[in-house]
């Protein structure tokens, strides 16, 4: 009986030594291929700037749920067109609680070309992944314009 479970353990400790230099040897073009059909797979809720904005004016950890870290479809019109501290854009979408709280969309630097063609008032959809809030102001990132 111990011979039987001695190569029992012997066996499962070889698969999982088999399974880590697999997952190792994988590239990180493999792994980011992979990821992205997973994020394709998974569907992508679609909401207005104001829906987000009203989620998180009335609750905080519920919209957290619903958005943080989470790849969304935004479509609104654009409040303003701005720059960091950092020296990268971002835009608001008019549909905040208020003029002060509207939700913002941070880009990469290298979007600021097509963000130099936004006049405020332009109608625009973005596909943004969820951050949080910053006292109650939607905030968004990775965002790029479709």
């Amino acid at each position: 009986m111990k011979k039987v479970l001695k190569w029992v353990g012997i066996t499962f400790l070889g698969l999982l030594v088999l399974g880590f230099i697999v997952n190792v040897l994988e590239s990180p073009k493999q792994k980011a291929t992979e990821k992205a059909a997973k994020e394709e797979a998974s569907p992508m809720e679609t909401v207005t700037a104001g829906d987000i904005a009203r989620a998180y004016h009335e609750n905080t950890v519920a919209a957290d749920q619903r958005f943080k870290s989470k790849k969304i479809k935004i479509s609104g019109k654009v409040a303003d067109i701005n720059t960091d501290i950092m020296g990268n854009p971002y835009i608001t979408l008019r549909g905040g609680v208020n003029q002060f709280m509207e939700p913002q969309f941070a880009f990469n630097k290298s979007s600021a070309d097509s963000l130099a063609n936004l006049k405020k008032g332009s109608k625009v959809t973005l596909i943004c992944t969820g951050k949080g809030d910053i006292a109650k102001t939607p905030m968004l990132d990775s965002c790029s314009l479709l």
